[in-house]
């Protein structure tokens, strides 16, 4: 750094130990003085510890280095090639204050800094979010959230443990409870959290509550229905639906005779005979037709109609001579069953027509002619 002292004369002198020299020869040396540098606009003054200038007051460096701040003979403080100022003390005064300890710089806004203290709740969120719902933001640090009961809820605030206690109001503790009760397509909504949902007994049907276990039991009155699940309506094939039309409504079983059965069988053969056990509540079908002579198997035929149809086969006893057998009421005849089918011509006249049997002797073989005159052998299917 140059030279630049005070003496006790008033004269200024080049001196050969000075780095800044004026003629390549001398540095300079002022005594008592003041040195004007003017620029024929501006006036820049200079003495032993002052720099002042009538216009804008620069210092800086025109090439890439650093402009040091020194007291004491210590870098205090310097600007680096880049502009960042870097304080070497590590200290800093306001207006000739430190400030409190933990205390900040606060600007106003307007330039003006000041020392203050941290808020106490740096870490605070700004906004409150609820799905759905308008976000909740603080408008300062200052800003104080409500929370605000709603229905079926209070609050309790213990300002000494810092806690804010939300509890239900609502009084019960199934705070899951069902808030609607769907019954077919309709629904019961609860209107309020002490809403009652109310049982009501239908016809023959008895509600009895318990309050001491918590309990409601549902029954059904001896005078009511006691088959709910019994069947309102019974069909058969080809037949028509019965349909009850009361709950009291009875199903009737009936067997009835055949009129137009052969005279040759019994009038009952057609029949079943219903029985009804009311200790056991059972039903009894019996076919009075013995099994040996089943008349279910049938020729199938279709009709000139269209329509499918069967032509039953029939039992048909004939008398064969015979010799040597011991025969009931004497003779030499025995009666020999076998099926027949029966048909009437178009004159009105009845006859049957018999069957040979299978030479394996399982089954009866019947012989037809179609529509195109072919000829086919069945086997029939004879039930027994």
């Amino acid at each position: 750094m140059a030279e630049v002292t005070h003496s006790s004369t008033g004269f200024m002198k080049g001196s050969a130990d000075a780095d800044h020299i004026l003629d390549g020869s001398y540095g300079y040396t002022t005594s008592q003085s003041v040195v004007n540098v003017s620029d024929g606009a501006h006036d820049l003054y200079i003495d032993g510890q002052t720099l002042v200038s009538d216009g804008t007051f620069v210092i800086g460096t025109s090439d890439s280095k650093s402009i040091i701040f020194a007291t004491n003979s210590t870098v205090a403080a310097h600007f680096n090639t880049d502009g960042a100022f870097d304080l070497k003390s590590g200290k800093f005064l306001l207006d000739g204050t430190t400030g409190s300890a933990n205390q900040v710089l606060k600007s106003d806004g307007y330039g003006n800094l000041s020392w203050t203290d941290l808020p106490t709740q740096q870490n605070a969120f700004g906004g409150i979010v609820v799905s759905g719902q308008d976000t909740v933001t603080s408008g300062g640090l200052a800003e104080n959230l409500t929370l605000v009961a709603g229905s079926g809820i209070g609050l309790a605030t213990d300002s000494t443990n810092k806690t804010v206690t939300i509890t239900s109001s609502g009084g019960g503790s199934a705070a899951n409870a069902f808030s609607t009760i769907a019954i077919g397509g309709s629904s019961i909504n609860a209107d309020s959290g002490s809403d009652t949902l109310t049982f009501v007994a239908g016809n023959n049907i008895t509600i009895d509550p318990d309050t001491s276990s918590d309990k409601i039991t549902i029954s059904a009155s001896t005078s009511g229905d006691t088959n709910q699940n019994a069947f309102t309506s019974v069909s058969s094939t080809g037949q028509s639906t019965i349909t009850a039309t009361q709950a009291t409504d009875t199903l009737t079983i009936n067997s009835q005779e055949n009129s137009s059965m052969d005279t040759r069988y019994r009038t009952d053969r057609d029949k079943v005979t219903v029985t009804t056990d009311t200790e056991t509540n059972e039903v009894v079908v019996k076919n009075n037709i013995p099994k040996t002579f089943s008349m279910a198997s049938k020729v199938p035929v279709v009709t000139q109609t269209g329509v499918n149809s069967g032509v039953p086969l029939r039992n048909k006893f004939l008398n064969i001579a015979t010799s040597g057998l011991s025969i009931s009421g004497g003779g030499a005849n025995i009666g020999v069953s076998t099926r027949s089918l029966q048909f009437t011509n178009s004159s009105g006249t009845t006859s049957d027509v018999l069957m040979p049997a299978k030479s394996d002797n399982s089954t009866l073989q019947l012989t037809i002619e179609d529509s195109s005159g072919s000829t086919h052998t069945i086997d029939m299917d004879v039930a027994e």
